[in-house]
């Protein structure tokens, strides 16, 4: 409780009832004072102000506003706080209350307990409004974070060349910025948020719009269980903003203090500058949809903010999902989903209408799925080609967004991870003229992208680069690059056998999903031509065995293909909050890393921070098995090995598998045990 035992609160109702319930409610802790709706009303407050007015706005005799107007100018009741009771009927808003001088307009008939919240909340509010900004100086005096003599001088500082005396302080070295902001918090009894470690919450920053936060430079942190919402502020008494943000979102606000750079970095991180969503392009394979009615620009500008804060935070994709009762917006990062927001579900038909409009859909139909495609421009020049897909639910259609860079730079070898024995196994393979190379692993294991590193390191201007793909993620210079459009009947295996006539050096299938394709790239390798492919498998072995069931033969397989990289993508720790931890023997080996390298085991673990988006992780690294064809494996394909036969070949040559490549990061501190378990078990 705030307020002191039996201070005065005085309600002015003619209603019984409630007076009844206020004294009930009360009585224990403030003296309830009855007060007549009379002319003397003014008079009798004056002679004994109360800390807390109750006012009904249907007074039969005075009116309530003229009595807010006389309270606000009368200064022996300006350390009152006063809450308007409005009826059913209502009176005036919260705006109006506000203006004429009212704490809180709480309607009636109301709950004591939120009422009694809403009091304590005045209360709060009133404590620290007296201290303005201009006595910073002395609540880091009192706080003993400065000296008098510095104070002066800073002081004088702000006279002569003007600015803020908090940020003098700072300039001048008398105090860090968070040193600042704990000192200041500490003395008006709040609590302080370091935005460069915490993380709001997708519902908390969903109750706000972008362009009020920027310019309040609020940001709601999280919702607790009871309700009531944490918002980090760089001026926590600007109570003007507090009530807005408590009118807002209907949530009583918690207040906490923030550094203005730790502001500007979570606004950068969180909430990135808008781009813009551009028309989706017709490939003429399809009709032009029913573009429908005009699309409410504030929906616009919420698909807008979506799109672009989830390329700032650089998700793969994003999930629009309607619920019972809200629409859930995820989007998935380093191969993890995450909330991102959520919206009042009466939101989700223009958002989705905006999305199929955008993406080239017909928007009037909604029970089958369907697929498009369109662009974003960032705020910093930079496209991102989206592919749409809508699938019917229960709730309505749901929308998955994959973002796909188009001009970004292409990462190295070294930066996916590929290292030591196993990279100069690959490098010597992809060297080799002709053959065949495929990278193998699950969906969304980072197939292409090694692909796409590998293409980078080959491509010199004396060598004819093709690729088929379905579709392009990358665009890369030099290379003549084909999307599959199956609509039209441009298949991997039409576009296959038109390359093969076309004079290339070296082919990219983006996938071999039939035995017509396979055939087609097997011929292409045994006839000079470097070939490049994926294939979903779980290793390498698994990889060689599944092209043999797709009915390639085995002599095919063992004379077109020379190595295979299977591969698993794992989180990277976040250097900026990573904890050096220890295991012991035990504990490692139950886990089911195999022989502990010692008897403790020093490695890292996630923690979680700003920049991470609390996730202790920042970023992705692969795992891989790099397994070359050699004449002993061929012999085993060639006479009717099976993939155990594969593996124990592959192992006795010195291959490592991925669990195996995951345990040298682990040691490393490149990742953690946890998520080698999550990906490999």
């Amino acid at each position: 409780m705030v307020e002191s035992p039996r201070r005065r609160l005085a309600i002015v109702d003619a209603d019984a009832g409630t007076r009844a319930i206020v004294r009930e409610a009360f009585g224990d802790a403030y003296e309830v004072d009855e007060i007549g709706d009379e002319a003397a009303l003014l008079s009798k407050l004056k002679a004994r102000p109360p800390a807390v007015l109750l006012l009904d706005c249907q007074l039969r005799v005075l009116d309530a506003a003229q009595v807010l107007r006389q309270i606000a100018k009368a200064p022996e009741l300006s350390r009152t706080v006063t809450l308007v009771l409005a009826g059913p009927a209502g009176c005036f808003d919260f705006e109006e209350g506000h203006r004429l001088g009212a704490a809180d307009v709480v309607a009636k008939p109301f709950d004591p307990v939120d009422l009694r919240a809403r009091i304590e909340g005045a209360l709060r509010r009133q404590q620290t409004a007296p201290l303005g900004r201009q006595r910073i100086g002395t609540l880091l005096l009192r706080a003993g974070a400065i000296t008098q003599d510095q104070l002066d001088t800073c002081i004088a500082e702000q006279r002569e060349h003007g600015g803020r005396l908090g940020a003098i302080f700072v300039h001048e070295g008398l105090l860090t910025e968070m040193e600042l902001v704990q000192a200041l918090a500490g003395q008006m009894s709040i609590g302080v948020a370091d935005l460069h470690l915490e993380a709001p919450t997708a519902v908390a920053v969903g109750l706000l719009p972008r362009d009020f936060i920027m310019r309040h430079r609020v940001l709601p942190l999280r919702v607790e269980l009871k309700g009531d919402l944490v918002l980090a502020m760089t001026d926590p008494l600007d109570v003007v903003t507090i009530d807005e943000v408590s009118l807002r979102t209907g949530k009583r606000v918690v207040r906490v203090m923030c550094t203005e750079s730790g502001f500007d970095e979570a606004v950068t991180i969180y909430l990135s500058t808008r781009g813009k969503l551009r028309n989706g392009e017709s490939d003429g394979s399809a009709p032009e949809p029913d573009t429908g009615p005009p699309i409410d620009e504030s929906v616009i500008a919420t698909v807008d903010a979506l799109i672009s804060d989830a390329a700032s935070m650089r998700a793969s994709d994003i999930h629009i999902e309607p619920c019972e009762d809200l629409l859930r917006v995820r989007c998935r990062i380093d191969g993890v989903l995450h909330e991102l927001r959520e919206y009042p579900l009466g939101l989700a038909p223009g958002v989705i209408s905006r999305l199929k409009i955008m993406g080239n859909m017909d928007i009037s139909e909604r029970r089958l799925p369907q697929d498009g495609r369109t662009s974003f421009e960032t705020s910093a020049g930079e496209q991102v080609d989206l592919r749409l897909a809508s699938i019917p639910s229960m709730y309505g259609e749901n929308i998955a967004i994959r973002l796909l860079e188009t001009s970004p730079v292409i990462p190295t070898l070294d930066d996916l991870g590929l290292l030591g024995l196993s990279r100069e196994r690959y490098e010597a393979s992809v060297r080799i003229p002709e053959g065949g190379v495929i990278v193998s692993g699950p969906t969304g294991s980072g197939k292409s992208t090694t692909l796409y590193a590998t293409l980078e390191l080959i491509n010199t201007p004396d060598r004819k680069i093709y690729t088929v793909e379905d579709p392009i993620e990358r665009k890369i210079p030099g290379l003549v690059q084909t999307e599959m459009k199956e609509a039209i009947g441009l298949t991997f295996e039409r576009a296959l056998r038109a390359l093969v006539r076309a004079d290339p050096d070296v082919i990219m299938v983006g996938e071999v999903r039939d035995l017509e394709t396979a055939k087609m790239a097997a011929d292409a390798a045994l006839t000079g031509h470097l070939v490049f492919t994926t294939v979903h498998a779980n290793d390498a072995s698994a990889t060689l065995y599944r092209l043999i069931e797709m009915g390639l033969p085995r002599y095919v397989v063992a004379a077109a293909f020379r190595c295979v990289a299977a591969q698993r993508l794992v989180r990277r720790l976040c250097t900026h909050c990573a904890r050096e931890d220890r295991l012991t023997a035990k504990r490692w080996e139950d886990l089911g890393l195999g022989a502990a390298p010692s008897a403790e085991i020093t490695i890292w673990s996630p923690v979680g921070c700003g920049r991470c988006f609390n996730t202790g992780y920042l970023g992705r690294v692969g795992l891989y098995e790099v397994l070359t064809v050699d004449d002993a494996l061929r012999e085993i394909i060639t006479g009717g090995g099976s993939v155990a036969d594969m593996r124990r070949a592959g192992a006795e040559a010195g291959v490592a598998d991925i669990r195996q490549d995951g345990i040298g990061k682990v040691l490393a501190g490149t990742t953690s045990y946890l998520e080698l378990v999550r990906v490999t078990t």
